[in-house]
C-alpha cells in the first residue's frame, strides 16, 4: 500500500511540475507574440488593448511614451525586458524598442 501511495505522489509531483513549466512557456511565449505585433502608426487604444496599463508614462508637448515589463524568450532561457512605445502627437506609434539593461538597476 505505501509503494503504491508513494508511486501516486510522484506522479502527481511530475504532472505539478510539466503543469507549471508548460503555463510559464505560455507566458513567456504570449509576450514575445504580442510585441512582435506591435506596428508604427498604430494607436494607444490599439497598443493598450494589446498590451495593457504601461508601467510608466513620460509625456510631453510632441508625444508620450510609455514603457512595459515583459518576460521574452523560451523557457530555456525567458528574459525581462523593458518594452519602451514612443507616440506623436496624434497618438500614434513612432518607434518601440525592448531595452535588457533597467536605468534603475544598480551594478
Amino acid at each position: 500500500m505505501r509503494k503504491k501511495i508513494k508511486a501516486m505522489k510522484s506522479i502527481l509531483y511530475t504532472f505539478m511540475i510539466v503543469t507549471c513549466l508548460s503555463m510559464t512557456s505560455c507566458i513567456t511565449t504570449r509576450s514575445t507574440t504580442k510585441i512582435n505585433q506591435i506596428e508604427l502608426g498604430m494607436t494607444k487604444e490599439d497598443i493598450r488593448s494589446l498590451l495593457g496599463t504601461p508601467v510608466y508614462r513620460n509625456a510631453w508637448q510632441e508625444g508620450e511614451q510609455w514603457g512595459y515589463h515583459k518576460q521574452v524568450g523560451e523557457i530555456a532561457g525567458p528574459e525581462q525586458v523593458l518594452l519602451v512605445i514612443s507616440f506623436d502627437a496624434d497618438g500614434k506609434v513612432t518607434e518601440f524598442e525592448t531595452q535588457r539593461d533597467f536605468p534603475h538597476r544598480h551594478h
